[in-house]
């Protein structure tokens, strides 16, 4: 759990950085120097190894989730069918709280 928060403020950090990296990038278009497109290039340089960065980084959590997601849903599946009635049960009573939210939402 402590990795997705480090990974997601790592995220939002390269995001302003990437920011940054624009707004620097829209200042100096119109400046035609040679130092200054050297600086452009850097600057995009570094604007697409931040985007590659934060591709991984988005890979990396996608996978994550996905194999948590498979996981709960294994132990679902595995609960139900330990479970059967308790499950119909569960399930039951939250058809019924959806159609009371429903009927109350209504009036």
């Amino acid at each position: 759990m402590a990795s997705n928060s480090l990974r997601k403020a790592s995220l939002q950090s390269m995001e302003s950085e990437i920011e940054s990296l624009l707004r620097s990038l829209e200042s100096l278009k119109g400046d035609a120097t040679d130092e200054s497109l050297k600086t452009l290039k850097s600057l995009k340089s570094n604007a697409e190894s931040a985007l590659k960065t934060s591709r991984h980084l988005l890979s990396d959590l996608y996978d994550d989730v996905k194999v948590k997601t498979r996981e709960t849903s294994i132990a679902t599946r595995d609960y139900a069918q330990e479970h059967p009635w308790t499950t119909a049960s569960v399930a039951v009573g939250a058809l019924g709280l959806l159609a009371a939210y429903l009927l109350c939402k209504r009036d």
